[in-house]
């Protein structure tokens, strides 16, 4: 095996080239993803790669040397100029030319948000050196390394990202990614088995899940009183089942992006709403669902609430939770198996109560 890959010596990629191979091999969905694809994750693979530290290479760098790289040495990409830096900004009171990328206390953040979040996934080994020590001790992971040759066609590219996290993630993260990976499908499978039109949209594949997944997942016995297109306003109501189960529904109404209801008995109604942006189940809205169920001569007790995510890692998740009633679920694509529950503790005697505990 070469020290390094073999083109490293040849050509670097560019610092966008990095960030955008790295937003690549760590999609949307995955843990720690920020610190994987952040602009100080892709400063410091840079410099792993400019450096030609690389596992096997005896080459080890610390956090220094990102911390002082500049746009001007970052572009002066022969070998010779690269070699002489790594040799250079090792040493005390060193600094690349050009005015540095990072000021330098900035050091804890690559250490220990970038290259950690890295080391984490396989993508940077470290070798064994006293805390104190100031000597670099970081290195890329071969393997890794060989993902940023800025020459690789898309085909050969996705190919080895593919093969590299089959290798290093685990499997529950990959089943995570599979799920999300699915694409924007234009049918939806409903519990008793029948196809329906579902437009693409941003919160189409979360509508999707909640039909396909969740419902057959969480219910003994359900069925879909409606959802919404996933594109638009546009919502498919089951007018027949509605009217059997004497659902009175006019224009205004406050149906969720999806109302399935499980036939089991007791009869319950679970109201979800799909966000891909904004929109969770508030209290207000449970509100409002109460008063129209009271209306069809149900009680509000006969209904469920839950809100549906990607994932947890999503920018609605984080900016729209605070928002989310309490006694109602949380449901997130992506680990389907899992439900969060929004409690209202004054109803717990103690933790004892929870399942599990």
């Amino acid at each position: 095996m070469p020290l390094v890959p073999a083109w490293l010596e040849a050509r670097v990629p560019t610092y966008q080239q990095v960030r955008s191979r790295l937003g690549q091999i760590f999609p949307e969905g995955m843990d720690r993803r920020k610190w994987l694809t952040n602009p100080n994750a892709a400063r410091s693979v840079f410099v792993f790669l400019y450096c030609l530290c690389i596992e096997g290479n005896d080459r080890w760098l610390a956090p220094k040397a990102v911390i002082e790289m500049s746009v001007r040495q970052s572009t002066r990409t022969g070998l010779k100029a690269r070699t002489a830096y790594f040799e250079r900004i090792h040493r005390p009171g060193q600094k690349a030319d050009g005015q540095s990328w990072l000021a330098p206390n900035s050091r804890e953040g690559i250490r220990d948000e970038a290259i950690r979040a890295l080391r984490e996934v396989g993508a940077v080994v470290e070798r064994p050196l006293p805390k104190t020590s100031g000597k670099g001790r970081y290195a890329l992971a071969f393997e890794f390394a060989d993902l940023f040759d800025p020459a690789r066609t898309e085909a050969d590219a996705t190919r080895g990202i593919a093969q590299w996290r089959e290798k290093h993630l685990d499997p529950a993260e990959l089943a995570r990614l599979a799920i999300l990976g699915k694409g924007t499908l234009a049918t939806v499978t409903l519990p008793d088995g029948t196809t329906q039109k579902l437009a693409p949209g941003p919160s189409q594949p979360i509508i999707k899940a909640v039909i396909e997944s969740f419902a057959v997942r969480y219910l003994v016995k359900p069925v879909v009183l409606s959802y919404s297109d996933g594109s638009s306003s546009t919502t498919h109501i089951d007018k027949d089942l509605m009217r059997k189960l004497k659902l009175v529904h006019q224009a205004g109404d406050p149906l969720p992006d999806v109302l399935l209801a499980d036939l089991a008995s007791p009869l319950r109604f679970v109201f979800v709403e799909a966000v891909a942006t904004e929109g969770p189940t508030t209290q207000a809205r449970v509100n409002q669902v109460a008063k129209w169920l009271e209306a069809s001569g149900y009680k509000a007790g006969d209904a469920y609430f839950a809100t549906a995510y990607l994932h947890r890692g999503t920018a609605a998740f984080r900016a729209t939770v605070g928002e989310i009633a309490w006694r109602t679920a949380i449901w997130f694509v992506a680990e389907p198996e899992q439900l969060m529950a929004a409690l209202d503790g004054r109803e717990l005697k103690s933790l004892r109560d929870l399942p599990g505990w």
